[in-house]
């Protein structure tokens, strides 16, 4: 397996790193220390290493990540020096393989998505171009998608960004339910087990199209119908809607500083 450095541990590399040694143990995985209590945190709980800089890790690792805004981006890529068999992966959002490739000095740059979930081994994982060996370290963390196109990647971002959204989807209906009287707990468990059970039946039914599979449900339980008649008159969609046209205006704005 690569070896793997961590450029600045936030709380999704946090997630990586741990999803990493998740399904290898033995997974190698550098650090930058410096003031990051989440980095000192890591090498305390699982068996990865800190050093002192940015080229310190990239020195020791093939595959280096980092998640870092555009302006600490900027930072480091004027530190550091890349040997020409590494790979860069980034997982900042709307900087295309080319800005990171003029950026770096370095061909061998990668746009990377995932979630949370990462940490369980259970995110979607989207990718740019990657060699087999990038494409079997990500696909450690979850469902890998290869997505070439940044066009289609930067759409894929959002995508992504819907999933911190149905948290707070689940929570409101959570939220409904435990008001009319249920415990919290069984209403949390209703509320994700129904929307777990629409995931698996649609992935084991992927011919056929999400609104075909609701429409049979519907025309087959009147209670269903009534309800979808309700959020069809208030157009429910059209906030989902604005919020991803939002978040995809600021990913196609994103640009690295000059």
């Amino acid at each position: 397996m690569k070896r793997v450095g961590i450029l600045d541990v936030d709380e999704l590399t946090e997630k990586l790193a741990r999803g990493i040694f998740l399904a290898v143990p033995e997974a190698q995985v550098f650090l930058v220390s410096g003031n990051n209590e989440r980095a000192r945190r890591l090498e305390r709980e699982l068996p990865c290493w800190t050093l002192d800089n940015y080229q310190d890790v990239i020195d020791e690792v093939d595959v280096i990540i980092t998640g870092v805004d555009c302006q600490a981006m900027n930072e480091i890529a004027n530190q550091v020096q890349l040997r020409s068999a590494q790979t860069l992966v980034s997982l900042v959002p709307g900087i295309h393989s080319q800005s990171l490739r003029d950026l770096f000095r370095h061909a061998d740059c990668v746009r990377a998505m995932l979630t949370f979930a990462a940490e369980i081994n259970k995110s979607s994982v989207i990718l740019t171009t990657a060699d087999k060996e990038v494409q079997d370290l990500f696909s450690l963390l979850g469902q890998l998608t290869l997505l070439p196109d940044e066009s289609d990647f930067d759409l894929a971002t959002v995508s992504l960004c819907m999933n911190g959204w149905f948290y707070f989807f689940a929570e409101g209906l959570q939220c409904w339910l435990a008001e009319k009287g249920m415990a919290d707990e069984v209403a949390r468990r209703l509320v994700l087990g129904g929307l777990k059970d629409c995931a698996e039946y649609a992935n084991h039914n992927a011919a056929i199209a999400l609104g075909d599979l609701g429409n049979v449900m519907a025309s087959s339980e009147h209670l269903t119908l009534q309800g979808l008649e309700v959020l069809a008159k208030m157009q429910a969609l059209n906030p989902w809607r604005a919020a991803s046209e939002t978040v995809l205006s600021i990913v196609q704005k994103t640009r690295p500083p000059q």
